[in-house]
């Protein structure tokens, strides 16, 4: 009985242990998702469920290898809201570690936009390949042990224009006149990181209009319920 008590105390130590740096983790990573576009034109909304979830300190957390990322930017003086929906290989703490890395390279490929006047005079097109090829550089220094699919993209404020590339990552759903299909996308490229991947590279290009509604997901989206405005049903 005394060896059994030892060995649930040590446990228990180590699960505790565990759960800190899981917790560290979700500190690092919360400011990396978030939803900090603002538009009169295009609303956004964020919905995620982690496969992990764990308690420290009597507070449930969630940790895992889905993100989700927007902003406001200013490209040739027009607005844009950028979008981002990514899925880390692995589970837990293998996919909260995709997520640092996409996050912390993708802000930080928007914040240098931001600040730099050569940045904002980019075009659309040209923005997203430079922030395809940046964010695959990234994941192509781990050999291959760690790989990240996404969609991501600039949605035009004023027109409703949508420039955007996938990684690999189910596509976009497309929400129009009660009618649910998907946004054509003649061009689909490999998980960031994929050895190997060569070619030309091409923005696929959208027009969204007044109501549309797109969603973008990696799982469960399959499950989302739109109820009909009419009857709330």
């Amino acid at each position: 009985t005394r060896d059994l008590n030892n060995a649930l105390v040590e446990v228990r130590g180590l699960k505790e242990q565990q759960d800190g740096d899981y917790f560290l983790n979700t500190l690092l990573i919360e400011p990396l998702g978030q939803n900090n576009a603002f538009s009169k034109s295009v609303g956004v909304e964020f919905f995620s469920k982690q496969k992990k979830t764990f308690v420290f300190r009597k507070a449930e957390y969630e940790l895992g290898g889905d993100v989700n990322i927007s902003e406001n930017m200013e490209l040739q003086g027009k607005k844009y809201i950028v979008f981002l929906n990514g899925d880390a290989m692995g589970k837990s703490i293998q996919g909260a570690g995709g997520v640092l890395v996409l996050g912390t390279v993708f802000k930080s490929i928007i914040q240098r936009t931001k600040a730099t006047d050569y940045g904002k005079a980019v075009y659309p097109e040209r923005w997203l390949k430079n922030a395809f090829i940046e964010m695959h550089k990234a994941f192509e220094g781990f050999d291959g042990s760690m790989l990240m699919s996404a969609v991501f993209g600039l949605v035009d404020e004023q027109t409703g224009t949508m420039y955007f590339m996938n990684a690999e990552h189910p596509p976009i759903a497309l929400y129009r006149d009660g009618i649910p299909s998907f946004v054509e996308n003649p061009k689909h490229y490999t998980k960031l990181g994929t050895q190997g991947q060569t070619g030309s590279i091409s923005v696929s290009v959208f027009s969204l209009r007044p109501d549309d509604i797109i969603i973008m997901g990696s799982d469960g989206r399959d499950d989302i319920l739109i109820a009909d405005p009419s009857t709330g049903e």
